[in-house]
């Protein structure tokens, strides 16, 4: 079955604010983490090199996503495999927002809360 217009709409919605994700993922990569980093990377420290590259591959997760909801979008989730991605990717990010509110960081909460949200409304709808 086809998905309604409300859920093709949460889903471009959540498609959409996975590409933003990924510049605001970057900004704070370089003004929060790697400043963080910055004296252990000068000494090549395996932890910290390791930390900034898990950091910008986390882009990939972002970029991934969006592909997914906008294939979601369109066709509907197909399958036991797509709802499993779509379940562990909405409990990761959650996960990981509460982490970040937790610690008192709370420019990436929005959009860790907001994404599954969509994602889980473009489901339901």
């Amino acid at each position: 079955m086809p998905p309604s217009k409300l859920s093709r709409y949460a889903l471009y919605t959540a498609s959409f604010l996975s590409v933003v994700s990924i510049a605001g993922h970057t900004q704070m990569g370089f003004e929060v983490v790697f400043p963080s980093l910055s004296s252990k990377l000068a000494l090549n420290d395996a932890g910290a090199v390791s930390a900034k590259i898990g950091w910008l591959e986390g882009n990939m997760v972002f970029g991934i996503m969006a592909i997914l909801f906008a294939k979601w979008a369109k066709f509907g989730l197909i399958g036991n495999h797509d709802k499993a991605i779509l379940a562990g990717t909405t409990l990761y990010q959650i996960v990981c927002g509460i982490g970040f509110a937790r610690s008192g960081i709370y420019k990436p909460v929005l959009s860790l809360f907001g994404v599954p949200l969509l994602a889980g409304l473009g489901r339901l709808l």
